[in-house]
Order: structure tokens, then C-alpha cells, then sequence
């Protein structure tokens, strides 16, 4: 590569630094769109010229001694520094490099014409756009001309507004360089600008484009009034047209075609984009591309569900549940794998997949914009159920598990931590990938044993009523599972703090976090360490969050406090604490002599119902029992993958390319990937740029949480005295509702308390004994929530959006779990 000049098409992201963010980002147009044909002088051309001036030190110095505070001096002090630069040469090396450059450019012809554009390291970037503000200089066709502009785009980064902008955005004098760009001018017919997202109406739906005959710059300087078009992304035409003349100077044709580029580019750029463009000779050329700054806060909906197929509903629903708070950039690989391994699942049982949009998670960005394809069953699908009933599936799975138990036994040794980058994330991909076969595997009994215990539910009501879904939901449950296992650790923790006195004094009365870091240097706390301990070894590696947990999330092992506020209820409870099999035994052989005596009489004498009913509940007990062992044993993945992404971390950390090892967490698996590579193969990263993009991306999940929140909000008004939800778990109840909306707050729970949440995950399972029901703004009667509370005898009722705001603290409610109803009392 020469020291000074690059096409580009060669400028890549880690050239952000030599190449500014203008020409960085038309690398990405030369390599997948069309540009004109130009090059890059990089700012290593205008370090040197300062250098060789003697003006490095003067020219910071004097920027340095002003602010923004006084404009008098700002502008007295930049018109020095531009009067210093314009008095510069250029240094031989650099001039000879470029005359060369603008030699290859021009073919050696006379009167072709360039441009001449700035190019700024902190330009262009989504938090500091500069627009408009560093020079750039059309139609030069001499050589002279081009090397002037070329020390007045040097210039151009001192200007009076240029400083201030720096100053009100907090960006650093020395910490900014210039590059300068050189193009062919295009000849346009007409050219224009478009906003991926419309500016007007801040839609992130529409695209709006504005088109001049000729040149844009009329267009962007504010000199001529466009013709407008706005574009629907999603149904993909032209919306809206408003043009002067009896026809319009774009045709339809090259609307999309220009659609189609802003799409592209936004995707490959991860931002909305400003775009300048024109037409030559019917093709299309983006001139340039910049980040949108001056978009307000995104609107945000949910899907909507009418229309949608049922399965496509489920999952809908399902996402809804696993995902009460959207997705750090590092996860969206873990969603892509979660229902990308469901979604191949279902083909390979026979239904009909259709294709499915990952360009936001590839992003980073889930579960926002996320739709799920339109699943249907297929001609297939007869066959495959009927393989199923033939086949030992659990065996197979028995199997896959003790498969994927060595490779994570492997991927816990301690050395790996230790290893270099690139070998980490080799075992890393191995691991991802390895992971997505278990899981594919894990749908596929998932949703054939599933679509058994659904068909066992809707046979028991259609042909007893009220009483064949009493049996449906008593005759599942009290299945050996490994959550009950967790459970019972946990009640011998608590049985063991009630033995000595000063402990159960000490976890009574205070706070879980407090218990944490103290109870060990009580007296005969050993005990009870040791049993803590050993609940650490074996599952500390379930998580903390409400819902799906992953990469990103904390586990027991990070916050052992919500361990000790589950322990802290469990305590409260008193002996009372104790464990449930017996009562779901008994509720399981009430519920089987029940289906005995009505699968004798009416149909059943004429029907082998009996023996039907028999193979249904076995596979059904095989899929509860399935549901929460599978979860359990492959959420211990995410606990290793997480231990290995952030010895990467720590190690970008210590080159200073991150300011902490957790700042790893707001890259994407693919950028991770690509920074490694990069890395490795001795290529120059832009700090600055990776830098900006995290912080950026540290602000945009906080306004990410707040929209999810609100789109899946409340839709009851709050004076309602009867919510209408979904029944999930017969039975009725009436109690204080006790409002959790984290998992450390658990130890405020009560016995006979209804418990109030946004979602439910599996390691909150110990505490569900305590309560007297549940109410849960997500969920359907496949959801964890709903299959747990049925499994412990607790009334539920599911799919209230906005409970946790709407309902309060303490407040006394009454619920219907049959009829899905909260009566607020």
C-alpha cells in the first residue's frame, strides 16, 4: 500500500483513522455499490506537513486556549491556525504520490474534471456529523487547482464553526486529522439526497429522497427546491411524489433501484444514512454516505398478530416471554442460534419454513423488528409424527447430551482463558456451532412431544369438559426433573439457617446482598457454605435475568444475592417450606383414577381410549419434565461462553482497544470475529472508531430498553377493576400482589403472596411453592410460567400487558385461573 494515497475500494474499517469516516464509509460503497472512480490521500500527508512546518505544537496550543464560551476569540484564534495551514506546502513524498495519483485518475487527458472533498477522523460518525462544514471543492480540472483544494481542505479543518462544533461535542483538538478525497465529477442527468429514515416524520419506515436536474450541491446548499419522494420499505413502493413538471424526474424503476442502495448501505453501515447520489447514463452512483444525527427517538410497535399462522403466533408469544428486555449486541448470536435451530427443526419435520430476515440480529438488534415466518405444517408432517411414536427419541437425546457434555467439559479448562485470542475464538465457534445442533435436536423432540401434550389437553376437553382439563393439568405433573433437584438443595440451605439461631437471625434481617458477602464469617456457617457451595458447582450457571438469559446475562455465580433472596423466602416460610412431590403425587393419582372411570364408560367402550390416553400422558409427562431438563442442562453453555468471550475481552482490554473486558458485550459475534482476524493478521484497528461505536451503542440499548418497554406496555386502563387475561393454571385465589420486576427483590416474597411479573424463567421455580397464584404480563399456556404453575397447583393467569405498572405493591387482588381474570379488590 503507498505510505500517502488508497483507492477506495481498498479503504477498509481499521482505515477509519488514516481515511476519516467520509472516506471510510465510500469504501464500503466502492466495494458494494458504485462510486466514481477517486482515492484517498491519507492524514498521515497532513500530519507530516505540520510536522515538516513546525506547526503541530503551535497549531494545538493555539486551538487549546479558547472555548466555545467566547465566539470572539474562537474565531480570532481559528482564522490564525487556517492562515498558518494555507501558508504550508505540501511535502515533496506527498505531492509526488498524489500527482501520480491524479495522473492514474484523469487518464493524463486535460479537462477532467474532480472533486475535491474533506474527509475528517471524527467526521461523519453517528454522534458528530459535521455536514456540510468542511470544505469540499467541485469541477477543478487542472492540477494546480486539486493541489490547492487539497491544502484548503487541510485548512478547512480549523475553521470558526468547525471548532465550535468540536468543542460542543467534547471532541479533542488533537485527537482529529484530515484526509482528502479525490473523485471524478459525475456528469449527473439528475441527482438528489435520501434519508433511510424519513427526517420529516421521523419514520424509520419510509425513505425519503429529493431530486434536482443536474448537480445536487444546488440541492444541498439550499439554493433549489427538489422533487420528493417517499418510499415504504416495508411494502415496498413509492408512498407519496410530489414533482414540478408535467413528469417526474425519477421514474419508479429508479426509485427502488435508489431503495434498494439506501437499504443496503444502512445495513452495511448499521445506521440510517444520509445519502447524496446521481444518475449518469441510467446508472446509479452514491456520492456520498453519512450517518442520520437529528433523528428523534425511534417508534416502535409489535407485531401484530392478526393474520399470523398459529405456530407463528407461539412463537410470537414465546419471544415475547424470553425476551423482556432486548438483546446486548453480542447476544443476537444466541437468539439467531435459539430460532434459527427451531426454525430448521420444523423443516425437518415436514412443515413449510419460510425464508426469515436476520439483518437487524446480525446487528445486534433483538428482539425488536423480529418477525417470525409464517410456519405451516406440510404434506410431511403425518410422516414424521408417525416416526416419533415408533421411535425412542430420548434415547437419541441421551445421546446428543452426553455428546455435548464433553465439548463443554473441554471448553471449561482454565488454560483456554490463558490461550491467544484467535485460538479462544476457534473453540468459541466450535462451541456456537455445536451448540446449534443440540438445540435443533432439542426443538425436534420439543415440538413432537409438544404437539402431543397439546392434542392430550384438547382431546380431555373436548370430550369431558372442565373436568377433562382438571385431569389435564393434574395428571403431567410430579415428573423426576432436574429443577426439582435445584429445589431441594435450596430447601436444605434454608432447613440448615432455621438449625442455628444466629444465622437464621443474621438472613432474617438483612438484605440479600448483604447476606452474601457476610454470612461466611458468622459461626457455624460452615454448613451451610458447604451446601451452598455445592449449589454453585453444580448450576451456578443458571440465570439471574427474567427470561432467556445468555451470553451477556449474569448468573448465580456473579450475583450469588438473588440465590440468597430466594433462600431469604424459603427461610420466612419456615418448615411449611417443604417439598411439594408429595401433593403432586397425590394430585397425579386423583387425576389418573378420574380418567380411568370416564375412559370406561360412554366412548370408551366402544374405543381402546384408555390405551390412547395411556401412550398420550407418557409422552406428555416425557415433555414437561423434557422442557425444563433440556433448559437446564444447555443454559450451562452460556456460562462458558461468557467466561470466554471475556477473557477476549480483557485481553483487547490490555492492547487498548477496550475500555473494560464487559465492553465486549456491545460488539456483535460477527464484529468480534472480524476484530480478531484483523488483529491477528497485523492490520491496523481504528481505537477511535471501535471506541465511538460502543459508546454509541452503551446509550442506544438504554433507549432500546425504554421502547421495548413501552411497546409491550400496558393496554388496560389503570381504574379497570376486572383485567381480562389468559387462564393458564386452574383455580382461584385472593392475596397481595407482590410486584417483582428483578430477581433481586425476591426475598420480599410471602407466603400466600400473588405474585406479579413480567416474565418468569426456570430459576425462579423454588420460590412458586410460597405463592398463592401468578400473574404474568407474557406467556401462554405453553410458556414456563404457565407449565410451572400448573405443576405446584397455583392459579395463573397470563398475557396482562402492563401488569407490573398497572397493578401495585400490596395491593389485594383476586384471581380466576380457569377463566383468566384479576378482580381488584
Amino acid at each position: 500500500m503507498p505510505s500517502f494515497i488508497i483507492e477506495l475500494a481498498d479503504i477498509m474499517p481499521r482505515h477509519q483513522a488514516l481515511c476519516g469516516s467520509k472516506a471510510s464509509n465510500l469504501g464500503v460503497v466502492a466495494r458494494k455499490s458504485r462510486t466514481a472512480p477517486g482515492f484517498c490521500l491519507m492524514t498521515s500527508a497532513y500530519f507530516l506537513a505540520l510536522r515538516q512546518a513546525g506547526l503541530q505544537a503551535q497549531v494545538i496550543e493555539l486551538a487549546n486556549s479558547v472555548s466555545e464560551a467566547d465566539p470572539g476569540e474562537l474565531e480570532q484564534a481559528a482564522r490564525r491556525i487556517q492562515s498558518l495551514i494555507r501558508g504550508i506546502g505540501i511535502p515533496a513524498e506527498v505531492e509526488e504520490e498524489l500527482r501520480q495519483g491524479y495522473d492514474k485518475l484523469v487518464g493524463g487527458k486535460k479537462g477532467v474534471k474532480v472533486a475535491v472533498r474533506s474527509s475528517a477522523t471524527a467526521e461523519d460518525l453517528p454522534g458528530a456529523s459535521f455536514a456540510g462544514q468542511l470544505e469540499s471543492y467541485l469541477n477543478l480540472e487542472t492540477w494546480e487547482q486539486v493541489r490547492e483544494a487539497v491544502v484548503a481542505c487541510w485548512a478547512s479543518l480549523w475553521s470558526p464553526r468547525v471548532m465550535h462544533y468540536r468543542l460542543r461535542k467534547r471532541l479533542a483538538h488533537d485527537q482529529v486529522g484530515m484526509a482528502v478525497i479525490i473523485q471524478k465529477m459525475v456528469p449527473a442527468r439528475v441527482s438528489g439526497v435520501m434519508f433511510t429514515a424519513n427526517p420529516v416524520t421521523q419514520s424509520r419506515r419510509e425513505i425519503y429522497i429529493e431530486a434536482v436536474p443536474g448537480l445536487a450541491e444546488q440541492l444541498v446548499q439550499g439554493r433549489a427546491a427538489g422533487e420528493v419522494y417517499i418510499f415504504d420499505k416495508e411494502k415496498n413502493f413509492v408512498s407519496s411524489r410530489r414533482f414540478h413538471g408535467d413528469y417526474p424526474l425519477l421514474t419508479d424503476f429508479a426509485l427502488r433501484q435508489l431503495a434498494h442502495e439506501g437499504k443496503k448501505l444502512e445495513y452495511l453501515l448499521e445506521d440510517y444514512q444520509d445519502i447524496e447520489w446521481a444518475f449518469y447514463n441510467d446508472e446509479l452512483y452514491i456520492l456520498q454516505t453519512r450517518p442520520i444525527t437529528t433523528l428523534g427517538e425511534e417508534e416502535f410497535q409489535l407485531p401484530r398478530s392478526e393474520g399470523m399462522t398459529p405456530i407463528q403466533r407461539e412463537i410470537l408469544v414465546n419471544i415475547q416471554e424470553r425476551f423482556p428486555e432486548p438483546v446486548l449486541p453480542l447476544d443476537a448470536v444466541v437468539a439467531k442460534i435459539y430460532y434459527l435451530s427451531l426454525f430448521n427443526a420444523y423443516l425437518e419435520l415436514g412443515f413449510h419454513v419460510p425464508g426469515v430476515d436476520w439483518r437487524k440480529t446480525e446487528q445486534g438488534i433483538f428482539p425488536e423488528h423480529f418477525v417470525p415466518p409464517a410456519i405451516k405444517p406440510g404434506l410431511k408432517r403425518v410422516f414424521s409424527l408417525g416416526k416419533m411414536l415408533a421411535g425412542d427419541l430420548m434415547q437419541d437425546w441421551q445421546y446428543n447430551e452426553a455428546a455435548f457434555d464433553k465439548y463443554v467439559q473441554l471448553m471449561q479448562q482454565d488454560m483456554l482463558k490463558s490461550f491467544p485470542m484467535e485460538i479462544v475464538l476457534q473453540y468459541l465457534e466450535d462451541g456456537l456451532r455445536d451448540f446449534q445442533r443440540a438445540n435443533t435436536f432439542r426443538y425436534l423432540l420439543y415440538i413432537q412431544y409438544g404437539f402431543v401434550y397439546r392434542w392430550l389437553g384438547r382431546l380431555l376437553r373436548w370430550l369431558y369438559g372442565r373436568a377433562g382439563q382438571e385431569i389435564f393439568e393434574d395428571i403431567v405433573v410430579g415428573q423426576p426433573q432436574a429443577t426439582l433437584a435445584i429445589n431441594g438443595l435450596l430447601h436444605q440451605i434454608a432447613a440448615a439457617v432455621r438449625e442455628q439461631p444466629a444465622l437464621l437471625e443474621f438472613v432474617l434481617a438483612h438484605a440479600p446482598e448483604e447476606i452474601a458477602a457476610g454470612i461466611g464469617r458468622l459461626p457455624n456457617a460452615e454448613p451451610v457454605l458447604s451446601l451452598f457451595g455445592t449449589l454453585m458447582d453444580e448450576y451456578g450457571h443458571r440465570e439471574v435475568s427474567q427470561g432467556l438469559g445468555g451470553i451477556a446475562a449474569a448468573t448465580w455465580r456473579d450475583r450469588p444475592e438473588v440465590v440468597w433472596a430466594m433462600i431469604k423466602s424459603l427461610v420466612r416460610q419456615g418448615p411449611a417450606a417443604s417439598q411439594p412431590e408429595d401433593a403432586q403425587m397425590t394430585r397425579r393419582q386423583e387425576a389418573e383414577a378420574k380418567l380411568d372411570k370416564l375412559a370406561s364408560s360412554g366412548w370408551g367402550r366402544i374405543l381402546p381410549l384408555r390405551r390412547i390416553f395411556d401412550r398420550m400422558v407418557d409422552y406428555s409427562r416425557r415433555y414437561t419434565a423434557f422442557r425444563e431438563d433440556s433448559h437446564v442442562y444447555l443454559t450451562q453453555a452460556m456460562l462458558v461462553f461468557r467466561t470466554l468471550f471475556l477473557a477476549i475481552g480483557r485481553q483487547l482490554t490490555a492492547k487498548g482497544y477496550l475500555q473494560e473486558a464487559q465492553d465486549i458485550m456491545y460488539l456483535t459475534y460477527w464484529e468480534v470475529r472480524d476484530l480478531v482476524q484483523e488483529l491477528y493478521s497485523l492490520r491496523e484497528v481504528s481505537r477511535r472508531a471501535l471506541e465511538e461505536k460502543i459508546r454509541r451503542r452503551k446509550l442506544e440499548y438504554e433507549a432500546r430498553k425504554k421502547r421495548w418497554s413501552q411497546a409491550a406496555g400496558a393496554e388496560v386502563p389503570a381504574s379497570s377493576e376486572v383485567l381480562k387475561g389468559m387462564g393458564a393454571s386452574r383455580g382461584q385465589a385472593t392475596g397481595p400482589c407482590r410486584v417483582i420486576r428483578q430477581p433481586e427483590e425476591l426475598d420480599r416474597l410471602q407466603p400466600g403472596d400473588i405474585l406479579v411479573a413480567a416474565s418468569t424463567n426456570p430459576a425462579w421455580t423454588p420460590v412458586f411453592p410460597m405463592l398463592a397464584g401468578l400473574i404474568v404480563e407474557h406467556g401462554s399456556p405453553l410458556s414456563h410460567a404457565a407449565i410451572i404453575a400448573r405443576e405446584y397447583g397455583i392459579p395463573a393467569v397470563l398475557g396482562i400487558k402492563g401488569a407490573t405498572r398497572l397493578l401495585r405493591d400490596g395491593e389485594q387482588v383476586s384471581i380466576d385461573g380457569s377463566e383468566g381474570l384479576v378482580y381488584r379488590l
